[in-house]
């Protein structure tokens, strides 16, 4: 398993962004787009913060991606 490269602003839960860790992909690249990037510089949600918040958006819930392996 990767070394997290991120802390989730909303919950501060550590996990790896597939771009940070150098890898050609992210595991939210999956998501359909619905949130813009935190604005504090490369910050970005969890995958179940990210997957809470579009479950309560108007585009509808989905699932939250399987974790990185």
């Amino acid at each position: 398993m990767a070394e997290p490269t991120n802390t989730c602003p909303r919950c501060g839960t550590t996990f790896t962004c597939g771009m940070r860790a150098g890898t050609s992909g992210c595991w939210c690249a999956a998501l359909p787009a619905a949130f813009a990037v935190p604005a504090a510089a490369g910050e970005c949600y969890c995958p179940g913060c990210l997957a809470e918040l579009m479950a309560a958006s108007p585009r509808g819930p989905v699932s939250p991606p399987d974790r990185p392996g």
